[in-house]
């Protein structure tokens, strides 16, 4: 049996339903995936191991490309995310819009806080883990600039606190003992105050609103712990894609495995179009909340868009934010994305009757 370690961040896509729901599928082809060791961690960021394959947020292997270790990985699909996104406040805040949160206190990470700046890409080629970790600012970072510009604020008329959250503020020994690298083991009770500093900030007043994505956003609010303003996730400038790599070692000297693993999670996303609450059920249990919070953040109809995807649509969707890395400094000059990307498993996946 050959072996894949993988891993898989907290957001929509195919690949946790195959291995979850088809590893009898690869176990046909002598294939089977194994999720990432806790004590493994940092190649969630360094991608240095030999036979992986990593389906999460674009940022890490944007940088891994586009700085640390060109060439360590293809890029072989991408899953257009359009989330429930924003910044909360508290229920019982006046708070009705984005424009009232002209003089108000924002938590946000120091990684964001960085990110709202430009500056060197010096400092990000180092150390994967806490170079990755300051680059996943980004996600507050322009969230930020793009609901204050859709209100008319400049960035000096909020009042920005350092606040961490648990996944741009994750320190590496905490991930390497955690029960597993399943979301629900690395970031613990994210939707509340014991385990979200920045949703404890919220709760004790000592700011007025914070930001969250992805189904975190969404369980907070069922929880009561805040109330959206605005979703910026309905704006496809707030987009982003879901990157699925495979080492580079193993594309080369195992193509056929990998395409095993493509025919498997292209069918298993066909197969989801049609098995909406099984879908929401895996990924509810991966990412520690409820099945409401799921469809909640991320529409009822999610399960029919899983597929993954190399064209035009989404390679823009990625290279906006490659552009915001380098407009940063984080990333020196624009890789060429169509470079970076191999089609032909795609281009040759099989159907089979799963």
């Amino acid at each position: 049996m050959n072996t894949i370690y993988y891993s898989n961040c907290p957001v929509p896509n195919a690949f946790l339903i195959a291995v979850k729901r088809f590893g009898q599928s690869f176990a046909r082809a002598g294939l089977s995936f194994q999720l990432l060791p806790a004590s493994l961690s940092a190649a969630h960021f360094s991608f240095d191991l030999p036979r992986y394959s990593r389906f999460g947020g674009e940022i890490p292997p944007l940088l891994a490309e586009g700085l640390r270790t060109p060439g360590a990985t293809r890029l072989i699909g991408l899953t257009p995310c359009r989330t429930r996104q924003g910044f909360l406040v508290r229920r019982d805040d006046a708070i009705s819009s984005v424009a009232a949160l002209a003089g108000r206190r924002i938590g946000i990470t120091p990684n964001g806080r960085a990110m709202l700046q430009a500056g060197s890409a010096a400092g990000f080629d180092g150390d994967a883990w806490e170079s990755t970790q300051r680059a996943l600012g980004t996600w507050e970072a322009r969230a930020l600039l793009n609901i204050l510009r859709r209100a008319g604020l400049r960035l000096d008329q909020v009042e920005l606190l350092e606040v961490p959250n648990p996944w741009a503020a994750h320190r590496r020994e905490v991930a390497e003992g955690a029960a597993s690298f399943a979301p629900k083991d690395l970031f613990p009770d994210a939707t509340g105050p014991d385990g979200n500093p920045q949703v404890r900030a919220l709760v004790e007043r000592r700011v007025d609103a914070v930001f969250s994505f992805l189904p975190y956003v969404a369980q907070t609010e069922l929880r009561g712990f805040g109330r959206l303003i605005e979703d910026l996730g309905a704006d496809s400038a707030n987009d982003y894609v879901s990157a699925w790599t495979i080492s580079s070692e193993l594309s080369a000297q195992r193509p056929d495995l990998v395409q095993v693993a493509v025919d498997v999670v292209v069918e298993a996303a066909h197969w989801a179009a049609d098995h909406p609450d099984e879908v929401a059920s895996l990924h509810a249990e991966n990412f520690g909340v409820s099945e409401e919070a799921v469809w909640m953040a991320l529409g009822r109809d999610f399960h029919r868009h899983l597929v993954p995807r190399l064209d035009a649509e989404c390679l823009s969707i990625l290279d906006r934010t490659q552009s915001f890395l380098v407009s940063r400094g984080v990333i020196p000059d624009a890789i060429t994305l169509a470079n970076w990307a191999e089609p032909q498993f795609l281009l040759n996946a099989t159907r089979s009757d799963l």
